[in-house]
């Protein structure tokens, strides 16, 4: 009878341990697919990457470089109508100065700027597939709040020059020669956001 159990227990062990190398061989192998797997993904992420990056720089290059003509030039829209806007808020000074500047108040020059920030804001939208929003709103907002202040402007009596824009106005007058930045509002801050869309160092 002893005999009998310590048969039964020997086979059961021995079924055990086979059981067991089976499940540890079926572990490993399927560990090792899974490895296998999980390294050919990686290696097609890496492939795709390798391809969509280029492209990607490629086409925020491409974008950039016409945007950035497009910021050229509304940025000369708005110098001339700011200038404009102080010969008229500084009018009796400065034709006591034998400048000649008029009593009449243009707003074309502001719509000209409007209109070239709408324009930039259809190549933003665009291109809103390459650039992500901070991007986008960072170049929308440099030029924005030129925008609401020209385009709500009572034109018929335009308010008086800010002095925070005196560093728009070109050193016509000896008083204002100083008030030139090396580079001027908005246009750095656009510069700056193209320039690290691009990864170009400061």
């Amino acid at each position: 009878m002893i005999e009998q159990m310590l048969a039964q227990l020997g086979s059961t062990a021995a079924v055990i341990a086979i059981a067991a190398y089976i499940a540890k061989t079926w572990v490993t192998r399927q560990l090792d697919k899974m490895a296998t797997q999980n390294t050919h993904e990686f290696a097609k992420q890496i492939a795709k990457l390798n391809v969509h990056e280029p492209y990607l720089h490629k086409r925020r290059v491409e974008v950039i470089e016409a945007m950035y003509t497009k910021v050229l030039d509304t940025e000369f829209k708005l110098q001339k109508f700011i200038f404009h806007w102080f010969l008229h808020s500084n009018i009796d000074e400065l034709n006591g100065k034998g400048f000649e500047a008029t009593q009449e108040f243009s707003n074309e020059r502001g719509l000209e700027f409007c209109e070239a920030f709408t324009e930039i804001n259809v190549m933003l939208l665009k291109s809103s597939l390459y650039f992500d929003d901070q991007f986008i709103d960072g170049v929308r907002n440099s030029y924005k709040p030129y925008f609401d202040l020209i385009h709500n402007m009572d034109t018929s009596s335009p308010p008086d020059f800010p002095e925070e824009y005196k560093n728009f106005i070109s050193g016509y007058l000896d008083e204002y020669e100083n008030l030139i930045p090396q580079e001027q509002e908005p246009r750095k801050s656009v510069v700056s956001l193209f320039r690290e869309a691009l990864g170009v160092g400061a």
